[in-house]
């Protein structure tokens, strides 16, 4: 299929064109960044909601609720799952999210799972271009799960308008976010598995933890296995989208510098994949002065002096 003839069928939201894309994107095929460039404009502002948590904490059975409740709302919806990547599957679709599978018969729900490339330090570049595929697509809201360990965690700031974080009653994670200052990310946090008892002791341990702030976090239980308290979060997710939309604003702008930031670094990671002098300065990276020799292959790659490209 043409690009051009893919580009039109991912603006109609066919499901298996954008698929297509994503693959496409993901691989970095040929032609690309062609398809790429020609999503803009946007066809609206889509709402990003990051949800981020330990491993267990449930996080998948509860997009699969939030799903289950959107639908009936008519709303066009996304599901991102973030992988940590792997060099031959390029990422699978985890077992503990296979219920969500039950949904994507519907013609307005869309979920895929994408490998985040290896990149330790926080979200891939790719995770950016594929969100704004699934705004072009017509996806009014996207949910995006990050692993849960790691930088990833905290860099969903730069893909989200707003994040989630899944905590249990009786995790005894407190320790860990409080430290790496995790929390501090988190728009709204939400106790899941409230059924096992303890969850107003997690809810006093964040609200003891922000007492000395200017800010009452938003928190909510949830149950999974007693159905309760999805509702309530989700009118909280769309209360706050509307009393914080000045914030959502200037987080978009700065979510648009983030992903500008990361096409650059992009390119010039590729410029010194490509230039066979460039390759031969940082063989000899093990003696050089590391400064010294970032400093020259800048200056390089700055001034245009890189045309040694291998074929």
């Amino acid at each position: 299929m043409k690009t051009a003839d893919l580009l039109i069928r991912v603006r109609q939201g066919d499901p298996m064109a954008l698929a297509k894309a994503i693959t496409m994107v993901e691989n970095r095929k040929k032609d690309y960044k062609s398809l790429l460039a020609g999503i803009y404009p946007l066809p609206g502002k889509a709402l990003k909601i990051g949800i981020t948590g330990a491993p267990g904490c449930g996080k998948s059975s509860l997009i699969e609720k939030m799903i289950a409740v959107l639908k009936t709302q008519g709303v066009p919806i996304a599901v991102l799952a973030v992988d940590p990547s792997s060099p031959f599957t390029g990422g699978a679709l985890l077992g503990d999210r296979l219920r969500m599978i039950q949904h994507s018969n519907d013609a307005n729900v869309f979920i895929r799972s994408i490998a985040n490339r290896g990149q330790l330090g926080g979200l891939s570049l790719s995770t950016h271009e594929i969100v704004d595929l699934l705004i072009a697509a017509g996806k009014e809201i996207i949910l995006i799960e990050t692993v849960g360990v790691g930088q990833s965690e905290v860099d969903i700031v730069n893909v989200a308008d707003m994040v989630l974080m899944v905590l249990n009653p009786d995790s005894g994670d407190e320790i860990q976010i409080f430290k790496a200052g995790i929390i501090e990310i988190a728009d709204i946090f939400v106790i899941n598995k409230a059924d096992l008892g303890g969850s107003d002791n997690k809810i006093s341990e964040i609200r003891n933890y922000f007492a000395t702030a200017a800010r009452s976090p938003l928190i909510f239980p949830t149950s999974i296995k007693e159905d309760r308290g999805i509702p309530e979060l989700l009118a909280a997710i769309r209360q706050f989208q509307h009393d914080e939309s000045g914030r959502i604003d200037e987080k978009r702008a700065n979510i648009k510098r983030n992903y500008v930031e990361k096409i650059v670094a992009e390119r010039f990671r590729e410029e010194m994949r490509l230039d066979s002098t460039i390759d031969d300065m940082l063989k000899t990276s093990a003696t050089a002065n590391p400064l010294q020799l970032a400093e020259m292959i800048f200056q390089k790659i700055k001034t245009g002096d890189s045309n040694d490209k291998k074929n």
